[in-house]
């Protein structure tokens, strides 16, 4: 089977607070995505000035004219990741021809995905291109939800954060809107709408993923029948808890159960 790649990458690169960096002014010979971890630096790119600092997140499409200074007051540390792109119609951004620049909301762990991206391509172990491919797919997936989240409030989005870490909390239990509206100080209405607006579910079916998700790991990882779960995860009835399963997973629990060679009870 074809195992479709949208991009070859060439090279990942860790700059480590160097005094005196700099980059002449030259076309860009690949794209790059970086991100600034320390400190502050400019980029001047087509002949415009991209100032960067700590949390920002930049894309650089190939051939642009770039050069690049530190900051006045002091160096930088990032990464980047040097590639061309294959397929751009599985680009996750709307332009793979277009500057695109972020400021993140994940700094630890997008920090962390590169060291581990630079620790894959440095050691060279077997395999290490195609996990390093991967895992710059997975960087541009989360810019392009953090291109997207930009539209959106910060009040929205500390509403859906609350709701999220309520349900996470509580979702073995009946969730009920009302009583997370008086919490959270909003009407039951505008909760609903501004959660589907940014993550595209409701508060309640959110609940219903993290149930048969946290199902889906009792039934194959414990001797939990169907029922146990469904009562565990707050579902009275097992057959309404069997059809929610079915129409989030694509298939009925008791797939998982067969396969196992368990009864069902």
């Amino acid at each position: 089977m074809e195992l479709r790649i949208m991009l070859n990458l060439h090279s990942v690169v860790f700059d480590d607070m160097h005094p005196n960096w700099h980059k002449n002014e030259a076309p860009t010979e690949t794209d790059i995505l970086l991100l600034v971890i320390r400190g502050k630096l400019t980029y001047y790119l087509n002949g415009d000035a991209v100032p960067l600092e700590k949390g920002d997140m930049l894309f650089i499409p190939y051939g642009m004219l770039r050069s690049g200074v530190n900051d006045p007051h002091g160096p930088h540390q990032k990464y980047s990741a040097h590639f061309r792109i294959d397929r751009p119609e599985q680009f996750p951004l709307p332009d793979p021809n277009v500057l695109h620049k972020v400021r993140t909301r994940s700094l630890d762990y997008l920090r962390q995905r590169f060291a581990i991206l630079s620790q894959h391509w440095f050691g060279h172990m077997p395999h290490f291109q195609t996990i390093c491919q991967g895992i710059v797919i997975e960087l541009f997936g989360h810019m392009a939800r953090e291109s997207e989240m930009e539209r959106f409030s910060s009040a929205k989005l500390r509403l859906v954060k609350e709701v999220q870490e309520y349900i996470i909390d509580h979702y073995r239990e009946p969730v009920r809107l009302d009583e997370l509206a008086d919490k959270l100080d909003r009407s039951p209405n505008y909760i609903t709408q501004t959660y589907k607006e940014v993550t595209g579910l409701t508060p309640i079916s959110y609940m219903h993923h993290l149930r048969v998700q946290t199902a889906r790991e009792l039934i194959l990882t414990t001797r939990m029948t169907i029922g146990e779960a469904s009562d565990y995860l707050g579902y009275s009835d097992q057959a309404y808890f069997n059809r929610i399963f079915k129409k989030l997973m694509g298939y009925p629990p008791s797939t998982m159960l067969r396969e196992k060679g368990m009864i069902i009870r």
